[in-house]
């Protein structure tokens, strides 16, 4: 029975058998260490249950005993029991401060009554079994979000009871923008499904925006369905909390494939073109030659003609 607890004192059942009076007549009584404890009576056909709620206090801790008298008529049976009152809250934990900035050193400690082992975070015992234990740490990241559990053990009538206790300690640190979180480089093919992860870390959680340089576009961090050409370039990475804010260059390159019979075609065209274009000048000009010659003959032909012949 757990002291400053009210539960159930054990039931006493008795079955009445003979030739003796009803059930319902009969008288119980139950006595814990003498003390009365009146107990609430049902019947059953020629049985009866008593029960009994009592709250022990601080002078009545350790064994004691419980005792059980029905009374029927003349006759009277009892029953006795060794009873066990016991106290045991749960184990106090307590942090020196719940909330730290980092390479702050923190103090846990576990404290339970006297006669309990305590086991603090990770089952390691205390040095020597008693009701306390402490250990020190040097906060980091790392540490925030830890959950220290603290469990006290207690040996009650042979049985071993346990009581726990948790705190979770809460570690202040700037942006982190690390490699393994936010990749330097990525080349994609273009036209292919990627995630493009960039995560920036720190307690508060810092803002985290990508702004490509010469435009400040946005890096479009998640899935990119399909990759575009116009996601290429080389963006900043700004992490930033009340705590500071830490910045990452990181490049995205596209690979994308040129048409190239649509080139050769355009080429051909064009050289097609420009040799027809060349061709029709040259035949141009051998016209035009040709026919300033004839004209230039024809001239000289008709001076001829009209120049008077020398007399003898």
């Amino acid at each position: 029975m757990a002291l400053g607890t009210a539960r159930p004192a054990l039931p006493a059942l008795l079955a009445l058998i003979g030739a003796l009076l009803p059930a319902s007549e009969a008288q119980v009584r139950l006595e814990l260490s003498g003390r009365n404890l009146h107990p609430t009576v049902t019947h059953n056909n020629d049985s009866l249950l008593a029960t009994a709620h009592d709250k022990a206090n601080m002078e009545e801790e350790g064994t004691r005993q419980l005792s059980c008298v029905v009374t029927l008529g003349h006759q009277s049976r009892s029953w006795q029991e060794n009873v066990t009152i016991y106290s045991f809250p749960a184990p106090n934990l307590t942090l020196s401060e719940p909330e730290v900035s980092e390479q702050t050193v923190v103090t846990v400690e576990c404290e339970a009554q006297a006669g309990a082992l305590v086991m603090l975070s990770g089952g390691v015992p205390a040095r020597l079994p008693g009701p306390r234990a402490q250990l020190q740490l040097n906060a980091s990241a790392e540490d925030n979000g830890r959950i220290f559990f603290c469990s006290a053990l207690l040996e009650v009538a042979g049985q071993v009871l346990h009581k726990n206790q948790t705190q979770e300690l809460r570690v202040l640190y700037g942006p982190r923008l690390d490699k393994r979180d936010c990749l330097g480089n990525w080349t994609w093919q273009e036209g292919s499904q990627q995630t493009l992860t960039c995560q920036a870390w720190g307690n508060p959680v810092p803002e985290l925006k990508c702004r490509r340089k010469g435009d400040n576009a946005l890096l479009p961090i998640g899935d990119l369905r399909p990759v575009t050409r116009e996601v290429a370039g080389t963006y900043l990475c700004q992490a930033r909390s009340p705590r500071g804010e830490v910045t990452r260059e990181v490049v995205v390159n596209v690979i994308y494939h040129r048409n190239y019979i649509l080139t050769t075609i355009l080429v051909t065209v064009a050289f097609t073109i420009g040799a027809a274009g060349l061709a029709a000048y040259f035949y141009n000009r051998q016209r035009k030659i040709q026919k300033y010659k004839l004209q230039k003959a024809q001239e000289a032909a008709a001076m001829k003609l009209n120049t008077p012949a020398t007399p003898p």
